[in-house]
C-alpha cells in the first residue's frame, strides 16, 4: 500500500501506534508496526474489525497472529499486476465465449447440411427407378447421420451451458474487480481507487494553470466522541450520511468523491475552477452542519455533525504526495482554526479559512435544519 498520509499526521499514527504495539506478545519489528499503523489511521477497515476480534477482553496478538494479519489486510499485491491478471482472465473467457458461439454456428450449418445431403440422395435414388438403390448403404448413411444430429445436439446443449457458465465468469470478474474499488460501508471510491485515479489526473492533467484539478479533504469533526458516546453503529450511520451528502455535490463531470480513511474524505476535481471548487467545498461543508443525523426506528435527532475541509490545487510538476499533503495541511488548517469551515492552500502555503457563518442564525443554532439519511 502507498501511503500519502503528510509527516505530522504520521506522527500523529506513531505516538498512538506504538503504546498498541507494547501491550501485544510479539516483537516491536516493522510487521508489527504496520498493522498497528494502518489500524490507527482508520485506513483498513477490514483490519480494523479482526484486530478488534482478536484483541476483545483485553487478550494479545502473537507473532503468528501479527504475520498472519499482515499478509492478508496489509500485504497487498502489485496492483498492476493484479490489474493484468484480471484483464488476462477477460480476455481468455471472452475468447472461450467467442469459440463457443463459433462451434455452435458450426455444429448447426453441419447439421443442416448433412440433412440437405440425405435428402438429396434420397431424391436421386427415387428418380433413378433403372438404377436399384443400394438399401443397405442407405440405411447406414441415413442411420450414421442421425447419429451425429444426436452428438450436434448434445453438443449445442452443451455449449449453451458453457455460454452461460462463461457470462457468470465474466460477470464475476468484474464484480470483483468493482468491489476491489469501493468501499463496503459508503458505497464511495476506497483509498485504492482515489490513489489510481489521482495519478491518472496527474498525469493527463493540462499545461494551463487554471486548468489543473482541485483536491478537496474532507475530516468529520469530533468523530471519536460520536463514536464513543452513541457507539459504532451509529458512528457508521454518521458515515454514510456523510459520503451521501458528498456524492450529491460532487456533481461536475469526472468528479470522484471518495473515503480514503476512517472518518477522512475526499473530492478529486479534474477540472474546476476556484470559485467552483470552493462552491462545492462550503456547499459539503453546509449540508453536514444544516443535517440532523437521526438514530434508528427512534426517528431522534440525537448528535449535530460537522465537517472540515482542506483545499488546493495542483501545480505544475507535482507529483501526488506533494498535492495530496498540501490538502492536508489545508484540512489541519481548518480544524486548527475552530473546524466546521473551508481552508485554502495555495503552492506557496498560505492557508485563508472563509467564514464558518451558516444562514438562518447566530452560530447556527437557530437554522433551518434537515435530515441527512444514511
Amino acid at each position: 500500500m502507498r501511503y500519502l498520509d503528510s509527516k505530522a499526521r504520521s506522527a500523529e499514527h506513531l505516538r498512538a501506534a506504538l503504546p498498541l504495539m507494547t501491550r501485544q506478545n510479539t516483537a516491536l519489528h516493522p510487521v508489527s508496526y504496520a498493522i498497528w499503523y494502518e489500524y490507527v489511521s482508520g485506513t483498513n477497515p477490514d483490519l480494523n474489525r479482526r484486530m478488534q476480534e482478536l484483541t476483545q477482553h483485553g487478550a494479545a496478538l502473537d507473532d503468528a497472529q501479527t504475520w498472519a494479519l499482515f499478509r492478508k489486510h496489509v500485504a497487498e499485491p502489485d496492483n498492476e499486476a493484479a490489474r493484468q491478471l484480471s484483464d488476462g482472465v477477460t480476455q481468455v473467457i471472452e475468447s472461450m465465449a467467442a469459440s463457443a458461439a463459433q462451434a455452435g454456428e458450426d455444429a448447426a450449418r453441419i447439421d443442416a447440411s448433412l440433412g440437405g445431403w440425405v435428402e438429396q440422395l434420397l431424391d436421386q435414388v427415387q428418380q433413378e427407378e433403372q438404377q436399384p438403390a443400394p438399401a443397405d448403404l442407405l440405411q447406414e448413411v441415413v442411420a450414421n447421420t442421425r447419429e451425429i444430429r444426436q452428438v450436434m445436439d448434445r453438443l449445442q446443449v452443451q455449449l449453451d451451458a458453457s455460454q452461460g457458465e462463461i457470462r457468470r465468469l465474466r460477470d464475476e470478474v468484474q464484480r470483483a474487480r468493482n468491489e476491489a474499488f469501493v468501499d463496503a460501508l459508503t458505497g464511495l471510491a476506497n483509498r485504492r481507487a482515489f490513489e489510481q485515479q489521482l495519478d491518472a489526473c496527474i498525469a493527463a492533467a493540462p499545461q494551463t494553470p487554471a486548468q489543473l484539478p482541485w483536491l478537496m479533504l474532507g475530516d468529520i469533526d469530533h468523530f471519536k466522541a460520536i463514536n464513543d458516546s452513541f457507539g459504532h453503529v451509529f458512528g457508521d450511520q454518521v458515515l454514510r450520511a456523510v459520503a451521501q451528502t458528498l456524492k450529491s455535490v460532487a456533481a461536475p463531470e469526472g468528479a470522484l468523491p471518495a473515503r480514503i480513511g476512517g472518518e477522512e474524505f475526499a473530492l478529486l476535481l479534474p477540472c474546476a475552477t476556484l470559485a467552483q471548487a470552493q462552491a462545492l467545498a462550503d456547499q459539503m461543508r453546509q449540508k453536514v452542519a444544516l443535517g440532523r443525523i437521526r438514530r434508528g426506528e427512534q426517528n431522534e435527532c440525537i448528535a449535530r455533525v460537522t465537517i472540515s475541509l482542506g483545499l488546493t490545487q495542483m501545480q505544475r510538476g507535482e507529483g501526488a504526495g506533494a498535492f495530496f499533503e498540501r490538502a492536508d495541511q489545508a484540512l489541519y488548517a481548518s480544524k486548527r482554526d475552530g473546524r466546521n469551515r473551508v481552508s485554502v492552500l495555495d503552492s506557496t502555503a498560505r492557508s485563508g479559512p472563509q467564514s464558518p457563518q451558516l444562514p438562518g442564525g447566530e452560530r447556527g443554532q437557530q437554522q433551518r435544519t434537515g435530515t441527512l439519511h444514511a
